[in-house]
């Protein structure tokens, strides 16, 4: 009952320190977002306090609380999404969140077998909590085991990543998304394949989309927003420059994932460029990408994409975000 899919290497590392009954206190879950990592996460949970012998079950009463966020020994860290006044949100693991960590791994499980903290997003530990966490690590409580989840472990302390077992996550075939998406999920073959396509290995983003209503909708509009930046003049490159600064003030989250997806775009037009238009992700654009393509010079090409990830760069270091979204959009080339 593993609903992880196509992560075969780290569910066989898992399940053989399960049986054993020995396995660290610390594991660390690396990949790209919506890889699997969450879903890792809680079917070791679940493992780790099923009542059955094939664990994790999915089916006793642990295994359903669990999965339904109920349980009161299994808790997820991560970055507060509350407000802090004038409409900012926090952007770190606070060192207060891990003391309440520290407490409740004190106290023997209430109702499982062990106590379970999954921190969700690792990378974005303050200076102050990452260090104060290196102490649970190094003294880990019985009975405890603590997930740590990033998309960039290189961003974490030296320190925590010696103390966990590492367990990297790789981008899943477009075939077992397919598979997911039509026994689980009921999605028929042909849209199957397409999400499995835009997911580019990502389970979570292929379910992520055949789940959530308008999903797939508010990634074309999003497209759409591109391709209007790129064909437009100044004042409308300053105008969602501006927007989007605005929208980095109340979600940092969503103005991360549309730069990922100004990444994926510029790509496509480089596949597109370099006569290889079979294997880019967003087959449905060819149509806009391809004149783009033939209109620009590779080098133009490049620059755009370095200008997106000199933004990312800027917004990640706390640069003011209007400054660092107006100074990717005019580096952009026009049409």
């Amino acid at each position: 009952m593993w609903r992880t899919v196509g992560q075969d290497k780290a569910i066989h590392i898992l399940k053989r320190g399960l049986a054993r009954g020995r396995f660290p206190h610390a594991y660390l879950l690396s990949g790209a977002p919506h890889v699997g990592k969450m879903t890792l996460a809680i079917d070791l949970a679940q493992a780790l306090n099923c009542l059955q012998d094939d664990k994790p079950c999915g089916e006793c009463s642990q295994c359903r609380r669990i999965a339904r966020g109920l349980h009161a020994d299994v808790n997820v860290v991560a970055v507060d999404a509350g407000e802090l006044g004038e409409g900012r949100g926090r952007v770190a693991i606070s060192i207060d969140q891990v003391r309440d960590v520290q407490r409740q791994a004190s106290l023997k499980p209430f109702e499982g077998r062990h106590r379970v903290f999954v921190f969700d997003g690792a990378e974005r530990l303050s200076e102050e909590a990452a260090n104060s966490l290196l102490k649970t690590l190094e003294e880990p409580p019985d009975q405890v085991v603590l997930l740590l989840l990033t998309s960039d472990d290189g961003a974490l302390l030296p320190t925590l990543v010696s103390r966990c077992q590492l367990l990297k996550l790789r981008p899943v075939s477009r075939s077992l998304i397919v598979r997911e998406l039509e026994t689980r999920h009921g999605v028929d073959r042909e849209k199957a394949d397409e999400v499995a396509r835009l997911s580019r290995g990502r389970p979570g983003w292929a379910i992520d989309a055949v789940s959530r209503p308008g999903a797939l909708e508010q990634l074309n509009k999003t497209f759409g927003a591109i391709e209007g930046v790129i064909s437009g003049g100044m004042e409308a490159r300053f105008s969602y420059a501006a927007d989007l600064a605005a929208s980095f003030g109340r979600n940092r989250d969503s103005v991360r994932q549309e730069l990922a997806l100004w990444l994926e775009w510029w790509r496509d037009v480089m596949l597109a460029k370099e006569g290889d238009p079979g294997i880019v992700t967003h087959l449905s654009r060819l149509g806009a990408l391809q004149p783009l393509a033939d209109a620009l010079s590779t080098a133009q090409v490049a620059r755009a994409i370095n200008a997106v990830r000199e933004a990312e760069e800027q917004l990640d270091r706390n640069v003011n975000p209007r400054l660092a979204l107006e100074a990717m959009v005019l580096a952009l080339p026009r049409r």
